[in-house]
């Protein structure tokens, strides 16, 4: 009920919020000016038609012959003028990008408005209408790039001055932490905005709540500087995606990526040492990549949807190190304990302010008579220094590990040594839907569910696993974020547009409900501990 009354409240919200064109957006926009031989034409009707959707917007160009269409959605278009005396002019094959402004000036020629001239393939244009420098990864790039962890973000090093700082091996979509570890022009690691559709999807710590699948992405945006004043929430830089819409014709697209056993081997040391691909573990060792994409038409050159998912099912080892306390140790007795080759000197810090207490007795070992050193480096469990839970707690300590029994741990060394298995699962699931009251009213919802379960590495036998939920590296992390987006935006005129914004995010069963045109347009929690 409580994410049924989110929902509602951000259409209530959708409804009543409007802003001008000057809020964080996505869309971009084509401009230009009409001219012949003798100067500027005024009154040339310019025609600009999505090439995939049908969908066409007009205008006429000004007193001193110029055109400008605003708020344009990512795709590819054909620019046409008309004008009697004239011969029709059409340009073919206009990409325009996220937050991509392009600038075309068309020279007619005299002639029968039934005579036209068409130009395809022409040199791409260049971006002179804005400030903003960076690169745009489109549809091409996405799908031909080495992306690790299919993460569309950290595709984004290839643009210039974009350099990742995290592990490389923490790229998946559970692994927002390390993923988000880039810096950008220059600007500090993790202090870039990330954008869905407008919408700004980046948490307090500056960590992307997801990691949209690259089978839901038009293309992204990534603007290092000087990008326009309505970017904002950020140091350094900004990617702005635009999540993949229908056309009138179906699409779709699916993948399947497996990493055989029999095609792996064994790490350098484990060779070295016979280690077998059974002993390891390696031999139960998995992966399973999926995913994939479809979409079209409802009412072709009105309405379009497009749905995308993708997935994996890993299951890896890990060997660890670790530090348990021995027997002895358990029973306080640390009188064969070594540090750097020197036997340990325990004290009771109750006993450092020189004055018996509760905890430090007047006489004993670890007592104020002692200065509070415990003879021989042996802690009495009944000592009143001594806390009882944690007592309790090394009764239950496992003196034995999934792989054998513990080793020595004299002068630090680790004495509990095993190799972990850790399953770990995610799905996303992605829904756009678009549809176009006229050619210059449109709404668009996008709906995006992130599911991932992480558990911890742990050489703690199955039956001690409670003992590894003390503490919160071993315990599970298990992240939900949800993503809706509404965005309605009426073309007004060449000049004004009305844009309509609202976003509803939450994790783990929580929702919250935000309306914003500007750089407030969500505040979105992720827990993340490791990766």
């Amino acid at each position: 009920m409580r994410r049924l009354a989110g929902v509602l409240l951000s259409a209530v919200l959708l409804a009543a919020a409007t802003a001008s064109v000057s809020a964080q957006q996505f869309t971009g926009g084509v401009r230009g000016e009409v001219r012949d031989p003798n100067g500027v034409i005024p009154g040339v009707t310019v025609t600009l038609t999505n090439e995939a959707t049908n969908i066409s917007r007009d205008t006429v160009t000004n007193e001193v012959g110029q055109y400008n269409f605003p708020a344009v959605p990512p795709g590819t278009y054909t620019l046409k003028t008309q004008l009697t005396g004239y011969k029709t002019y059409e340009s073919k094959g206009l990409a325009v990008g996220t937050q991509q402004f392009l600038t075309l000036d068309v020279v007619l020629q005299v002639g029968a408005l039934e005579e036209s001239i068409t130009v395809t393939g022409q040199t791409p244009l260049i971006d002179t209408s804005t400030a903003s420098t960076g690169g745009v990864l489109d549809r091409q790039a996405l799908e031909s790039l080495p992306a690790p962890g299919r993460n569309a973000f950290l595709i984004g090093v290839t643009v210039p001055t974009v350099m990742p700082n995290g592990d490389p091996q923490f790229n998946r979509q559970q692994d927002q932490s390390n993923a988000s570890l880039i810096s950008i022009g220059g600007g500090g690691v993790r202090a870039n905005n990330y954008l869905i559709d407008g919408v700004p999807v980046t948490e307090l710590r500056g960590r992307a709540v997801l990691n949209p699948t690259i089978e839901a992405l038009e293309d992204v945006k990534v603007q290092v500087h000087t990008y326009d004043a309505e970017m904002g929430r950020t140091g350094g830089g900004v990617f702005n995606v635009t999540a993949k819409s229908g056309t009138n014709d179906y699409h779709g697209s699916a993948f399947y990526q497996t990493r055989p056993v029999w095609g792996q081997s064994e790490n350098f040391f484990n060779a070295v040492a016979g280690v077998t691909k059974e002993e390891s573990g390696l031999a139960d060792a998995y992966y399973r990549l999926y995913g994939g994409g479809v979409g079209g038409p409802v009412v072709k050159n009105r309405t379009f949807f497009w749905v995308a998912t993708e997935g994996y099912r890993s299951g890896t080892t890990r060997n660890i190190s670790e530090i348990w306390p021995s027997l002895n140790q358990r029973n306080g007795d640390f009188s064969h304990t070594t540090s750097g080759g020197r036997p340990v000197v325990l004290y009771n810090p109750w006993c450092r302010g020189g004055v018996a207490s509760a905890r430090c007795p007047a006489a004993g070992t670890g007592s104020i008579a002692t200065g509070g050193l415990f003879t021989n480096a042996i802690v009495p469990l009944t000592h009143p220094a001594v806390n009882p839970v944690g007592v309790n707690i090394l009764k239950l300590w496992p003196s034995e590990t999934i792989n054998g029994p513990m080793a020595s741990n004299e002068d630090g060394n680790t004495n509990a040594n095993g190799t972990a298995f850790i399953v770990d699962k995610a799905q996303m699931y992605t829904f756009k839907g678009e549809h176009k009251f006229t050619d210059k009213w449109s709404l668009s919802g996008l709906y995006i569910y992130n599911k991932t379960d992480e558990p911890g590495s742990t050489i703690m036998k199955p039956d001690k696993l409670f003992m590894a939920d003390q503490d919160q590296w071993f315990g599970p992390l298990r992240r939900r974020p949800h993503v809706l987006v509404f965005n309605s935006t009426n073309v007004i005129n060449d000049t004004t547009v009305q844009c309509s914004r609202c976003v509803t995010a939450g994790r783990r069963g929580r929702t919250r409900a935000t309306a914003s045109h500007s750089r407030r347009g969500s505040n979105h929690s992720v827990s993340t501990r490791r990766t």
